[in-house]
């Protein structure tokens, strides 16, 4: 009995001893916002028909629900998330990520999945009257694309689905509306070089503590993602899709910090082809480069920056060879510390043009922004604008298009 006795007592306190090194930390968080918005709108020129309106009033928003837990073994890690978020629709998201290490490389990656919401009959999808259990429109409709990531401080390798290359885009705005994107009815990119994830592999190399350079190609089936943003534009994108297609691309980024200044400069290009790699003009193919350059300067209480970018894409067969898109944008601003209050200002301006025989939408903005706290509340104050000129289009938000935006908004994150 005594042995027994010594022999469970010996299990407990393995247990106890081992359980701190098992353990995973546990958190759980969300947003709560309320804003007073005054806005003006004029949907075009033509104030004798669209005159312009003006509304304001109270809004609020509760900010995405997570749930969070995470763990360290030595050098190991793991987390795992759970989300929920309004984006037009509830979203369910949950991921697990985590990273391994072995001498001096670490190795990273995650899986994310929306769940399939169980349970809708067929007249909820508005896809029949019977009441038999059906998938929800809207959820995860096939496997989730990832990424895998090594490292050993130095070298980087990314390989698969990632945001290989930065935008370099260091704008800092109000709450306000006003800001806008290059190409905001497509890839609406921030002002900066239009990538995003896409299927490829980058090599990124530290030259010092303060200097970086990444080199990235792109090859993969996807559909209009060349670059992470681009659209097909040879004919209809359908029917590029249906031939079957490559798309393939190259780009290169640089950060370095140079006194109270850090730039960023990105620069990428890409192509489709038919599958066998034939561009010739009885093939539907697309090009698109692109390029974005980045200064945010650090000069105390006072930080000024500096976005900029372009983007070309055109399509390659003679019968489309009007079909050319040009968006190019620049912002320029600061952000100025009172204490521990800030003041935001920024002005730019956006060129779109969707044809060689188009007149481009141009687009001026601006914002201007008051941030404070009251107790552990934020408390943010914004006005910002946005006028639009075309002059060969009279529709709504093209030319004489106009918009003001005074906002007053108060969170608490928890």
């Amino acid at each position: 009995m005594k042995q027994l006795s010594k022999i469970m007592l010996a299990a407990v306190a393995s247990v106890a001893i081992a359980a701190p090194a098992f353990a995973w930390d546990f958190s759980a968080s969300g947003t709560a916002a309320a804003y007073f918005n005054q806005i003006s709108e004029k949907l075009n020129s033509q104030a004798d028909t669209k005159e312009s309106t003006v509304k304001s009033g109270v809004s609020s928003a509760g900010g995405s629900l997570t749930l969070a837990s995470s763990h360290t073994d030595g050098p190991n890690t793991a987390s795992f998330t759970y989300v929920l978020d309004w984006d037009g629709n509830l979203d369910e998201t949950l991921t697990v990520s985590g990273s391994k290490k072995v001498g001096d490389w670490t190795a990273s990656g995650a899986v994310a999945y929306s769940p399939q919401t169980l349970g809708c009959s067929a007249s909820d999808n508005g896809s029949g009257t019977t009441t038999a259990a059906t998938a929800c429109a809207g959820t995860a409709t096939g496997e989730d694309s990832t990424s895998v990531t090594v490292t050993d401080g130095t070298m980087t390798i990314v390989l698969g689905d990632a945001v290989h290359l930065s935008s370099q885009n260091v704008s800092t705005g109000s709450t306000a509306s006003g800001q806008d994107g290059m190409d905001a009815g497509g890839a609406d990119c921030d002002i900066g070089a239009c990538v995003d994830d896409f299927h490829g592999v980058s090599l990124g190399y530290a030259i010092s503590d303060t200097m970086s350079v990444t080199v990235a190609y792109q090859i993969s089936g996807d559909d209009n993602d060349m670059m992470g943003t681009g659209e097909f534009l040879d004919s209809s994108a359908a029917a590029e899709e249906a031939g079957g297609h490559t798309t393939s691309g190259f780009g290169i980024g640089f950060s370095g910090t140079f006194g109270p200044a850090t730039v960023g400069f990105t620069q990428m290009s890409a192509t489709s082809a038919d599958a066998t790699g034939d561009t010739d003009d009885a093939k539907l193919s697309t090009s698109w480069s692109t390029m974005g350059l980045g200064i945010a300067i650090d000069l105390g209480d006072i930080d000024p920056f500096i976005s900029y970018g372009t983007a070309t894409g055109s399509a390659g067969s003679a019968a489309n060879k009007t079909v050319e898109h040009t968006h190019s944008g620049n912002e320029v601003g600061l952000t100025y510390a009172l204490g521990d209050d800030t003041i935001v200002l920024l002005v730019g301006s956006i060129s779109d043009q969707f044809s060689t025989t188009d007149k481009p939408l141009e687009t001026a903005v601006m914002e201007v922004g008051y941030n404070t706290t009251v107790g552990p509340a934020a408390l943010q104050v914004g006005y910002g604008t946005n006028n639009r000129t075309d002059a060969d289009s009279t529709a709504d938000y093209m030319d004489g298009y106009s918009w003001t935006d005074l906002e007053v908004s108060m969170s608490i994150s928890f």
